[in-house]
């Protein structure tokens, strides 16, 4: 029979021979590149050793660090490098006990040892003896999922890149793959992720997109925090993925890697009306050496890492023509040279070649790192790695070559075409940190750290004097010119520098408080200029030929010229910096901790004359959060935390609204085009309304359409005096259990919500009634505000305290007002977010794993963030979203990073020493969408009153489509435009343009994919070597994944293509890899 009390011990027994009572680990916090050991110490009979000693012995580097336990039997190790560990637990009157291979990873650091009393009785029926288990993680509220990317990289089917890791943690989706699919957290857009590597920050730091990219086989581990995260991490609104390298160790290692994604095992995906994805090729070798080891032992150790690529692919892409045309051009024509596409012969169209793109990129990758152990607790480390890379893109085949030169690319042959042009994109730089941690005794540690992060993003064509050319004549829609529309070079630096200190004490429980100070200097170089010195556009004056066309007064069908000149640029810096504080108090007897923190962050963005238009102070963000031991075992917590999380204003800013940038359109009479496609410009245009004089001695004089003059502007006048910056308060709370030691399962709810967003807008609406009421005359007013003249970064649904960028009529200065927000009619920009995860984790013992999370969330709102998916625009607070009061009409809906449902499972298992076969399968709900389209003048602002002629330069921005039976029109045949946007009562369609609500009209499919992989160990004692084989999307599903969201063209007729799928997911692939290894 049982002793006394024994069965409730056995229980507790979880593992392999290991018996133990588990209890809750007191609090610590963790940085960016360390972790903390934590635990308890106890005895078999369940009760705290305290003043045992605890000490751990790095197995890859020897040194040795040394801890006592509290007398409630807890222990804390700080800033640890992550790895693999020996314990040793010892304490007067019981037997020592060692753990040699104890792998602590930042979550997953939390462990409790039990001692056996010295000369203890081994009879009875159960003995409890000495041993260890890993216990629930109470360190910190952080949910979101950790990976060992070696551990990873060798056992699952995942792309090698960082976005494929991070999709894998709950609440991440795939953003649009017009932006990479770069993840999107929590319903955030995918700009407002921050990306870490060693702690310094790699975030493109112009527009949020992406990080620098780093070889797979580079990391260590990636770590994607979702949410509850510590006051010490801030600068997002989304997710933060924290990563770290490899190091060297006291042994030596190296090997090779060869990857190989061969173009003959690529499934092509579908084609669409854009893109003819059956020309589709990719073509991917990899080699990659990796070497490590000391350089002094015990004290000094480096780690290399160097990677040859050879990438090359190309595609053909199509464009919409007319089935019954003639000529050179001609589908009717040139018959071989078209395709049917869907429906679109109903509408008497066909699809046919417009250019073919071949690129190659052979640019490497290398980066190391040294680590060195002046002493047990004083650390160095300095990593280094260079990103520098260049991609060359030969363009063929495009407009610029009719349909009957035979020299066009060919749709259904996939001949490539003449060749036209080469353009060079540069990419990468620089980056390197070091840091600096000092443990000085088991209560104080101080850490610092610097460091640099380069980036170059340039573009350059091989006919830097050819102009784009784009003819709209006659419903066409042909580029005929440069391929490439502007040449530009940016040159970013982020330089770091922090301090922290870590202080642990006795009061009223354990404390453990974090505290420190960071600041970041952003310098942005950046120009951007046309080619050919303008973008040229071909257009036809609508209407018959006895009428005037009243938007730029010539008869009906006659060919004019559109040329838009367009320079941005300056110098522009950026600083961010913080404090911090964050108590990790644990209580109760181990049974309560509380992590109490706050966070102060400050932005500065200057313009391109170094004066401040953006300072935002004292932005406090409280992260707090609490975690309950129930049932005193150590093996279930429930969490719950509260977080406010700010983001700085994006560079692109600094260099769009407040850079000298020089934007006007110049109209000419059209007299041809030169060999080239260049067009010979006429004498310029007058008769159209709005047009003023040009800048800069302009050819056209004074037919002009003046936007930007490519001076600086007044900061006051084009940014809110009162702005604050874009923030979200988020809540959290869950509950996690751990079954022993190897299995993890969790739910957590978490809730996001936008309080502010940073747009820029137009604040005529509000200007000109101000204007009025201080008894100035109605046109007088509207002749300077017309609409879309003054434009200032505001948040939306705010009053608003700006400088006016004119005086009012008679008077000599311009004044600071406040709008009211009912004035600007805008409303508050809403995003929300609510999600349950479900979490299930089975670590590799050496024969399997499996991981799995499930995901039910709700994604809603009037905005998606900083970029937006539904026109692929990319600039931080400076898309169309909330431009005009009438943009923002119908735009409240499911936002387009909304899936209903996420599923994500990843295993593998081991069936004998040379095979181990692995998956990693996952199933995403719909996207959901609406229809976009020219706005009716009659919804623009002052609709009643001449002036305001918004739809002149937001032709298909709007929430409107031509509905009829409520279902949006496609067919524009027989559809008579009124394309007269001054007539603000009267309008364009305003019977058939109605508001079509965000994500109510169409979806895209399910997305249902699941990879494959087997490894053959190669039978040899002298190298571990591997073969492997990756098949991605084994099934070759190929969904839907977005389709053509633009219901209208811009005179505001129905668009053909509108709900036509324009994406479709890659077809089944495949990667092979040998690697040797020692």
């Amino acid at each position: 029979m049982l002793r006394h009390g024994a069965a409730l011990q056995a229980l507790a027994i979880i593992g392999a021979g290991v018996g133990t009572m588990v209890a809750a680990a007191p609090a610590a916090a963790q940085d960016y590149t360390q972790v903390n050991a934590t635990g308890r110490v106890i005895g078999t009979d369940g009760k705290a050793i305290g003043g045992a000693t605890v000490t751990v012995t790095s197995a890859a580097q020897g040194f040795s660090r040394s801890a006592t336990t509290q007398p409630d039997g807890s222990y804390v190790i700080t800033a640890l490098p992550q790895g693999t560990y020996s314990f040793t637990i010892s304490a007067d009157g019981f037997d020592s006990f060692t753990d040699p291979a104890v792998r602590l990873i930042q979550g997953r650091a939390a462990n409790q040892f039990n001692l056996q009393p010295v000369n203890a009785e081994t009879g009875g029926d159960i003995v409890v003896t000495a041993g260890r288990v890993q216990v629930v993680d109470f360190s910190s509220n952080t949910i979101g999922q950790t990976v060992d990317v070696a551990d990873l990289a060798t056992r699952v089917p995942v792309s090698r890149d960082l976005t494929s890791v991070v999709l894998l943690a709950p609440g991440a989706v795939g953003g649009d793959n017009r932006f990479a699919a770069l993840p999107s957290i929590n319903g955030a857009s995918i700009s407002e992720n921050v990306y870490y590597i060693n702690g310094l920050n790699v975030t493109q730091f112009r527009n949020g997109l992406g990080a620098a990219g780093v070889p797979f086989e580079f990391y260590q581990t990636v770590q994607t925090k979702i949410g509850g995260i510590p006051a010490e991490f801030g600068r997002f609104t989304g997710g933060m993925i924290n990563s770290t390298t490899k190091s060297g160790s006291n042994e030596w290692h190296g090997g090779v890697l060869f990857n190989w994604q061969p173009n003959s095992l690529l499934s092509k995906t579908r084609n669409t009306y854009a893109a003819d994805n059956d020309s589709y090729y990719s073509d991917r070798h990899e080699f990659i050496a990796q070497l490590s080891g000391p350089i002094i032992k015990d004290h000094l150790f480096f780690y290399g890492l160097y990677n040859a690529r050879d990438i090359r692919y190309g595609q053909g892409y199509t464009g919409v023509a007319s089935a019954t045309g003639t000529g050179a051009n001609g589908c009717a024509s040139n018959p071989a040279l078209c395709a049917n596409f869907a429906d679109l012969n109903t509408f008497n169209q066909q699809i046919v070649g417009t250019s073919y793109s071949q690129n190659r990129n052979t640019s490497p990758f290398w980066g190391g790192k040294i680590d060195a152990v002046i002493v047990d607790g004083q650390r160095l480390e300095a990593t280094y790695w260079n990103t520098t890379g260049r991609r060359i893109e030969n363009v063929y085949g495009t407009s610029r070559y009719t349909l009957a030169s035979g020299l066009r690319y060919n749709l259904n042959t996939n001949n490539p075409g003449g060749y036209i042009a080469t353009n060079i994109y540069q990419s990468g730089g620089e980056n390197y940190v070091f840091r600096y941690t000092g443990s000085f005794t088991q209560w104080l540690t101080l850490s610092a750290a610097y460091g640099v992060n380069k980036n170059r993003d340039t573009t350059e064509s091989s006919l830097p004097n050819l102009p784009s050319v784009t003819d709209q004549r006659n419903g066409a829609n042909s580029g005929i010119g440069n391929t490439l529309s502007n040449a530009s070079l940016n040159f970013d630096k982020r330089t770091f520098y922090r301090a922290d200190a870590d202080i642990r004490f006795e009061l009223l429980g354990s404390h453990h408080i974090r505290g420190g100070y960071d600041r970041e200097d952003l310098d942005e170089n950046s120009i951007s200029v046309a080619n050919g010195g303008a973008q040229y556009t071909l257009l036809t004056a609508s209407g018959a030929a006895t009428t005037i066309d009243p938007v730029i007064g010539l008869p009906g069908g006659t060919s004019y010229i559109k040329g838009r000149v367009f320079r941005t640029g300056g110098q522009f810096s950026t600083r961010n910096t913080a404090f911090y504080v964050q108590d990790d108090w644990h209580l109760l007897n181990d049974r309560l901790n509380l992590n109490l923190g706050i966070r102060n962050d400050r932005f500065e963005n200057k313009n391109g004359d170094g004066q401040t238009f953006f300072l935002a102070k004292n932005q406090w963000a409280p992260r707090l959060g609490a975690s309950v031991d129930p049932l005193g075992d150590g093996r279930t917590k429930f969490f719950g935390s509260y977080s406010r999380y700010f983001i700085p204003v994006a560079v692109n800013t600094n260099v769009r609204l407040a850079g000298g940038e020089l934007d006007y359109d110049a109209y000419y009479q059209f007299a041809g085009l030169m060999a080239d496609n260049t067009p010979i410009l006429g004498a310029p245009i007058t008769t159209g309304a709005g047009f003023t004089a040009c800048p800069n001695n302009s050819p056209a004089g004074t037919a002009c359409s003046l936007r930007n003059d490519g001076t600086v502007p007044s900061t006051a006048s084009v940014v809110a005096s009162n702005l604050k910056p874009q923030s979200v308060d988020e809540i959290v709370f869950g509950v996690e259990r751990r079954l022993g030691n190897r299995i993890k399962v969790g739910f957590n709810f978490i809730q996001t919500k936008l309080n502010n967003s940073l747009e820029d807008a137009a604040l005529d609406q509000a200007i000109v009634p101000y204007c009025i009421s201080q008894g100035k005359a109605a046109a007088d007013c509207r002749s300077i505000w017309n609409g879309v003249h003054q434009f200032a970064l505001i948040n939306p649904g705010r009053d608003v305290a700006v400088t006016l960028s004119d005086p009012l009529p008679g008077e000599a200065n311009p004044r600071t007002v406040t709008l009211s927000a009912a004035s600007l009619q805008y409303p508050q920009a809403q995003r929300t977010y609510r999600g349950v995860n479900f979490t299930f984790e089975r670590e590799w013992d050496g024969k399997w794993s499996l991981n799995a999370n499930y995901t039910y969330s709700k994604n809603y709102g009037n905005i998606e963030g900083g970029v937006r998916s539904d026109n692929a625009q990319s600039d931080a607070g400076l898309t169309t979203a909330f431009d005009l009061p009438v943009l923002v009409n119908g735009t409240f809906g499911y936002l387009p990073n909304d899936r209903r449902h996420n599923f994500k499972a990843w295993g593998s298992y081991k069936f004998a020493d040379w095979l181990t076969l692995s998956f990693n399968g996952s199933v995403s709900a719909p996207r959901k969408f609406g229809c976009y389209g020219r706005p009716p003048a009659s919804a623009d602002f002052d609709a009643t009153a001449p002036g305001g002629i918004t739809g002149l330069y937001y032709t298909t921005s709007g929430a409107y489509c031509n509905v009829a039976n409520g279902s949006v029109v496609r067919n524009p045949s027989g559809f008579t435009v009124i394309n007269d946007p001054f007539n603000r009562v009267g309008g364009v369609r305003p019977s058939t343009l109605q508001v079509v609500n965000r994500g109510s009209q169409l979806k895209s499919d399910w997305l249902a994919l699941l990879n494959l992989d087997a490894t053959i160990a190669v039978p040899t004692d002298a190298f571990n070597g591997f073969v492997r084989l990756s098949v991605f999307n084994v099934f070759n599903s190929r969904p839907v994944l977005r389709v053509q969201e633009t219901g209208t063209t811009s005179a505001g007729a129905p668009q053909p293509v509108y709900s036509l799928p324009t994406s479709y997911n890659d077809g089944r692939s495949a990667r092979i890899q040998f690697g040797v290894n020692f």
